[in-house]
């Protein structure tokens, strides 16, 4: 009887495509001046693959990478490593801009995860400070820079959506050169009712065949 319980219960629980797993990274979640494989960006790259300047007070909306090899503004700039480059408006190669906020956005996709169960671990740097961050058009309190001699750390752990999400960072300059630069991990588990991994399913399936012998062996 116990037997034929625990297979109903392992039964019903597969069928719901509940999984086990433990949280999974959030792929499509990149750095700042990285390629799709997360390498970083050579200097004077136009355009990154994963943020757009959506808001600015004048000038250019494209965007270029900077690193040590352009020298100025990098030193003072915190200087390069192999997870993120500098990226800001391409007006000219030391970054230069009006005064005013810049809005810098990139996305990633939740598609199969559960949002409530997501977060995201980081650092950035601005140049001149990070006067907020977003997460689909909300603002995270409390979450901005002291400038870009030192990263500043945020984590955000609610306001995620099922599907695409957008991160907006707003940087003020106060003139001269502007820069952002965003280094950060996320993960989340599945969603309910996702497909459990054939792994996961393997596992159950020798839980049941033991379960199964065991009763055997003993009558």
């Amino acid at each position: 009887m116990k037997f034929n319980r625990m297979v109903m219960i392992s039964t019903a629980f597969l069928s719901l495509g509940i999984s086990v797993a433990q949280a999974s990274p959030i792929t499509t979640l990149y750095n700042t001046g990285v390629d799709a494989s997360g390498v970083v960006l050579a200097n004077g790259v136009i355009g990154d693959p994963h943020y757009s300047l959506v808001s600015v007070p004048g000038g250019t909306s494209t965007i270029m990478t900077r690193t040590s090899a352009g020298g100025y503004p990098i030193g003072p700039w915190l200087a390069d490593d192999a997870l993120s480059d500098w990226i800001g408006p391409a007006n000219n190669s030391q970054l230069n801009g009006p005064v005013g906020d810049f809005t810098y956005r990139t996305s990633f996709d939740l598609t199969g995860f559960n949002p409530l169960s997501a977060s995201i671990t980081g650092k950035w740097a601005t140049d001149n400070p990070g006067t907020s961050l977003l997460l689909n058009g909300i603002v995270a309190v409390g979450m901005k820079t002291t400038g870009y001699t030192v990263w500043s750390p945020f984590i955000l752990t609610s306001g995620f959506i099922a599907g695409i999400n957008t991160l907006d960072f707003v940087v003020h300059n106060n003139g001269g050169p502007t820069g952002l630069r965003v280094e950060m991990t996320g993960d989340a588990s599945a969603a309910i009712g996702a497909v459990p991994e054939p792994a996961t399913l393997a596992l159950f399936g020798l839980g049941l065949m033991g379960v199964a012998l065991g009763r055997r062996r003993k009558h």
